[in-house]
């Protein structure tokens, strides 16, 4: 045999056999609201001294007496069409929940499909919170304001 029938053949194999394998997905994008924080009387992006986030039906925080953040992500239920989260701005609570429709978007083969958001209706108590104004109502793995919340 030749030289270059050889290195044909070890170049066919194993092209045979790395196709065999699935590539790992790195890096899945997350999909959540991007909400960030405004200064009332300003108008100027601020961020709160205190900042305390969790959903209403689940204890765990997302936040727990961050400083110093300038936007809180949000993550919206997939298999329902509601989210309601706490939320404690210098340590007065508000609540903020979403209305909003799911859809599945193809991210690749590797890392299967990802539910993306349309926020139809947003309600929220005003007790730290004097407003909140929707941005953007497409919730994607983009780092876009969705949410503005003025405080």
């Amino acid at each position: 045999m030749t030289k270059t029938f050889k290195f044909l053949v070890i170049a066919i194999i194993s092209l045979l056999l790395t196709s065999c394998f699935e590539i790992e997905c790195i890096n899945r994008p997350e999909v959540k609201v991007n909400a960030f924080f405004y200064d009332y009387e300003k108008k100027t992006k601020a961020p709160p001294d205190s900042v305390t986030l969790h959903g209403i039906d689940n204890p765990v925080k997302i936040y727990d007496k961050q400083s110093n953040l300038s936007a809180a992500l949000m993550p919206l239920k997939a298999s329902e069409n509601e989210t309601e989260f706490v939320i404690k701005i210098n340590g007065t609570a508000d609540t903020i929940r979403f209305v909003y429709s799911n859809s599945l978007q193809l991210i690749s083969k590797e890392c299967g499909y990802l539910t993306f958001h349309k926020i139809d209706t947003l309600y929220y108590t005003t007790n730290e919170i004097d407003s909140i104004s929707l941005t953007n109502r497409e919730i994607t793995p983009k780092s876009i304001e969705n949410v503005a919340i003025f405080y």
